[in-house]
């Protein structure tokens, strides 16, 4: 048996349409443990979580493969729950399957948060040059914004979703083509390897995925 690791997603597990893509990455010998913020929960409870009046807005997936929008405020308890469960497990590292901007979690495990892990890495890589950002919802275009000047980098964002059917995102990989800038980011865990190469096909930009860059540092840290 090889290394356990916790994956917690801020929808319902499992997430088969991630492990895939990572276990490529970290290797077929890891065993992964998946919890989901939104585990147990009826839609009607979910319909309820639906961010208002300019909520920090989360696009995830359901069990079902259905998208859902969530307010931040709404899921940071049940995230925060899923942490300390997997804890008491003694898995080691844990991982959040979301870009979001979250508030530090209580954790004994290394937390590895796919937001530090962008942010940081694309600011070494972009340096004072300007950045095309897509996002899963409309919703979270001028949030993408805030968020990336946050980290001292100029973004200009647009929106596809990786669970819509068809290749909904590459629509806003076009928009992000016409742009001035020097590379474009996947900024959602949901998009996969396939819809990259998908991208890569329709743009000379240099692309990078949100979900392999964090599978790399994940891999760092286990081997």
């Amino acid at each position: 048996m090889g290394k356990r690791i916790g994956m917690i997603t801020i929808g319902q597990s499992p997430r088969d349409d991630v492990t895939p893509d990572f276990l490529k990455i970290i290797g077929e010998d890891v065993e992964i443990i998946q919890k989901g913020a939104l585990d147990g929960l009826r839609l009607d409870e979910i319909e309820k979580m639906k961010p208002v009046d300019g909520a920090y807005t989360l696009v995830t997936r359901l069990k079902d493969g259905k998208q859902v929008m969530i307010s931040k405020d709404s899921i940071i308890p049940r995230m925060q729950k899923m942490i300390s469960e997997l804890d008491e497990e003694e898995i080691n590292p844990i991982l959040l399957l979301c870009t979001g901007d979250f508030p530090s979690f209580q954790a004994n495990s290394i937390l590895l948060e796919p937001q530090k892990i962008l942010h940081y890495g694309v600011k070494g890589i972009v340096g004072t040059g300007r950045l095309g950002v897509l996002t899963p919802a409309i919703e979270q275009v001028e949030q993408a914004k805030i968020k990336w000047k946050t980290s001292g980098i100029e973004a200009v964002a647009a929106f596809g979703s990786p669970y819509a059917e068809g290749d909904d995102f590459l629509k806003g990989i076009k928009d992000l083509s016409e742009e001035d800038i020097q590379f474009i980011v996947m900024d959602c865990m949901g998009y996969t390897i396939r819809m990259k190469e998908k991208a890569a096909e329709i743009t000379e930009k240099p692309i990078i995925l949100a979900r392999t860059l964090v599978a790399r540092i994940m891999a760092e840290v286990i081997r």
